[in-house]
């Protein structure tokens, strides 16, 4: 072999190294200082249908169940009603995590819930905001508009900060994931199983990949559109 080859080779070798290096990255573990020891991983999940296409904006949290400590989420939630509609559809927050719901529509909406954990009903007007929600227990709210009676849409409360939605590859991905057993729960409004859920328990004690093939399909997502020719609350 020249050396011109073995010099192609070895940079080939080290731009596949540098390319497995880069796709870690987003995954890296974390050290305590001076000492190597590896006290945080990552998890990824896919989510496929029963038909193994990948299912996008499927909720994907993990459930503690070795006694861990979690921290708590500082960043607000936020949740628009635009062109009469919630946006997005769906959202997920942990316990007492700050939420503002935004209204981006020239028009007053009046958002409620009658979910029997967390009710709540308010009225924002027209660019105006509502920051004063939140919920300190794990609960599903599904919400609606008094006023515009086709809008819909869902809020998922939980105790733990581990949470996603799977992207278009159906991959929800966690990083400094505590070790120990949790319970990898993945959720859907429109899920047809027992509770919108399916549950798997997991052992994370390295970076980790998970799979879930679920046994049955979404149904349709509901349109939040308003189908009568005449809307005389439209302006309201």
């Amino acid at each position: 072999m020249t050396k011109k080859n073995i010099f192609v080779v070895c940079s080939l070798l080290i731009n596949v190294f540098i390319s497995q290096m880069s796709q870690a990255s987003d995954c890296q573990l974390i050290t305590s200082v001076g000492l190597g020891i590896k006290t945080d991983y990552c998890l990824d999940v896919t989510v496929q249908s029963k038909n193994l296409a990948t299912l996008a904006g499927v909720v994907v949290y993990l459930e503690p169940l070795s006694g861990q400590v979690l921290p708590a989420s500082t960043a607000t939630l936020v949740i628009n009603q635009k062109n009469k509609a919630f946006s997005p559809y769906l959202s997920v927050v942990q316990s007492n995590q700050a939420i503002r719901f935004t209204n981006k529509d020239d028009i007053t909406h009046h958002i409620y819930s009658v979910s029997a954990d967390n009710k709540f009903s308010f009225k924002i007007r027209a660019g105006q905001s509502n920051e004063q929600t939140s919920f300190d227990h794990q609960s599903e709210l599904a919400m609606g508009c008094n006023i515009h009676d086709w809008m819909n849409g869902y809020l998922l409360v939980l105790d733990t900060p581990y949470f996603a939605q799977t992207d278009q590859l159906g991959l929800a991905r966690f990083s400094h994931v505590k070790p120990g057993k949790y319970q990898v729960v993945v959720w859907h409004p429109q899920m047809e199983t027992k509770n919108n859920r399916y549950m798997q328990p997991i052992m994370v004690t390295d970076n980790s990949h998970l799979s879930v093939h679920l046994t049955t399909e979404l149904s349709i997502l509901p349109r939040q559109q308003n189908d009568d020719d005449f809307d005389f609350l439209s302006d309201y």
